[in-house]
């Protein structure tokens, strides 16, 4: 810990917990934050992470209500998933199983909300954040199954504040082949 604070590379306690993740027993649940815009790959990647108990899917859970493209029950949906996200960090305490919430997450507002919920079952958070330009997003919503209309996705673009490392115990930098490219953080362990 002294070694870090005079590199320079913890300055609070909550950086000083963050380094104390790798000492810990494993029996802890892992928590994946999707943060980008429509179109980025969110959901594909979260499907093709190994070893993942549940994905709590705000999308999902708009389909079950009957729309996947229905966005006026957004507080409800939004009070649902964390809900879900609650029991699923509850269930993958005991054995540190791993949960991924797929969302947008376009600001630390909208993060903050699923902190919250990872704070009280004392989660490891990884940001697996998104940077593509608007161009890029544009092709790939118009390939996608569901696209999003040009102005909503327009509006996300410039509504997208990234996480700066250190907001998240760890955050994953994936390009837009999908894979992880950069990372930042104190804990890099083989699942990463």
């Amino acid at each position: 810990m002294r070694r870090a604070f005079a590199q320079g590379r913890i300055g609070t306690a909550a950086e000083a917990a963050a380094l104390t993740w790798r000492w810990r027993g494993g029996a802890f649940p892992r928590l994946v934050v999707t943060v980008g815009p429509s179109s980025s790959g969110k959901s594909t990647f979260a499907r093709s992470l190994p070893g993942v108990r549940t994905v709590v899917c705000l999308d999902d859970l708009r389909r079950e209500r009957g729309s996947r493209a229905d966005q006026r029950a957004n507080r409800e949906v939004l009070g649902e998933g964390l809900d879900r996200l609650d029991a699923a960090l509850a269930d993958a305490a005991p054995d540190g199983g791993t949960v991924v919430w797929d969302a947008t997450c376009l600001n630390r507002h909208q993060c903050s909300l699923v902190h919250a919920v990872a704070r009280r079952r004392d989660a490891l958070v990884t940001h697996a954040v998104w940077r593509l330009d608007e161009d890029s997003l544009a092709r790939r919503n118009a390939d996608r199954d569901h696209p999003v209309p040009p102005a909503v996705l327009g509006g996300q673009v410039r509504r997208y504040e990234p996480p700066y490392p250190g907001e998240a115990h760890r955050t994953w930098y994936v390009a837009a082949d999908g894979h992880v490219r950069d990372r930042a953080g104190a804990l890099h362990d083989e699942e990463d």
